[in-house]
């Protein structure tokens, strides 16, 4: 029963757990792109931390956890980092870069995520997990620099602030990952500690350099949905990542930027395309590749099939 419990197929659940962190983050594109289209950079980031901070205090209040803040300052100062300054530089690149550049560069993070993991304990490479990530990794590559007519899709300098932020998101947040599989004293629950640290911050730069603008009943809908959906995505990621399959996980994240260039398309944020199509394939076909078990299909396969 337990082995039911904790594995469905031959994939752990923790590691099932963690998809839902996936699919959580292919909506984040469109709903910051939809924020950001009139509150400022730094409020936007505020409300969102200071939400999802909320919603864990009143959990640790009622749970009486808050002894689990006693965590070493290393501890605090990457978890504030990787949290955080993932999320910063991937707000600001929103800024500066279309919706849909800004997420394809950011799930570079994952290629980077199944190369790096195989230099952690108890840990190696695999060439199917690799092959998968680079043909998924081809298929970002293809959107960003693939013609598409007068679209936004295409390699443009103008964006390149965008593009950088955009990258040092994808960094942090690979390196983060992979300090939590390797770090696992640290509760998951401290992110939205993480969160109330950088809402401080946040809210420092926002009256330094920007005018308060009053959220509309949608935005403040929106920014509650985002806060609230940023520290869950944390939550079933870092559970994820400690107990389940991380080069597995590397590979399905290139789920997300197809889920979420589909959802930029049907609310208009994105006008669809054959660059898009194409390398919508090219995802599948990397995650295909680096998922399945293809030793056990032929096996299977060659029971049905008779060989002649």
């Amino acid at each position: 029963m337990h082995t039911q419990l904790s594995t469905i197929g031959n994939v752990k659940l923790p590691t099932i757990t963690a998809c839902g962190a996936l699919l959580i983050w292919a909506m984040y594109a469109l709903l910051i792109s939809e924020i950001l289209t009139t509150l400022p950079k730094f409020e936007t980031i505020f409300f969102m931390f200071g939400i999802n901070f909320m919603a864990i205090a009143i959990r640790f209040t009622m749970k009486k956890q808050w002894s689990t803040l006693k965590q070493p300052p290393f501890v605090w100062l990457i978890g504030v980092l990787g949290t955080c300054g993932s999320d910063f530089a991937y707000i600001t690149a929103m800024k500066y870069a279309p919706p849909a550049h800004v997420d394809l560069i950011d799930y570079l993070w994952p290629f980077l995520l199944i190369v790096f993991t195989g230099f952690l304990p108890k840990e190696r490479f695999t060439l199917q997990h690799l092959l998968g990530g680079a043909i998924a990794l081809l298929g970002v590559l293809f959107l960003l620099t693939g013609s598409a007519g007068e679209e936004t899709i295409g390699f443009k300098w103008e964006y390149m602030p965008g593009y950088c932020c955009a990258l040092t998101a994808a960094c942090i947040w690979c390196l983060y990952t992979l300090f939590s599989r390797w770090y696992q004293k640290m509760p998951p629950e401290m992110g939205g500690m993480y969160y109330g640290v950088g809402a401080i911050i946040a809210f420092g730069l926002h009256t330094q350099h920007e005018l308060f603008v009053m959220p509309s009943w949608y935005e403040a809908s929106l920014l509650l949905v985002l806060g609230i959906a940023a520290g869950m995505a944390n939550l079933l990621w870092i559970y994820g990542t400690r107990k389940g399959n991380v080069k597995l996980l590397g590979v399905l994240a290139y789920c997300t930027p197809m889920l979420s260039m589909t959802l930029l398309v049907c609310f208009g944020k994105e006008a669809p395309s054959l660059t898009l199509l194409i390398a919508c394939l090219l995802f599948v076909s990397g995650i295909l590749i680096g998922t399945l078990n293809w030793k056990r299909i032929y096996v299977r396969l060659s029971l049905y099939i008779p060989l002649t």
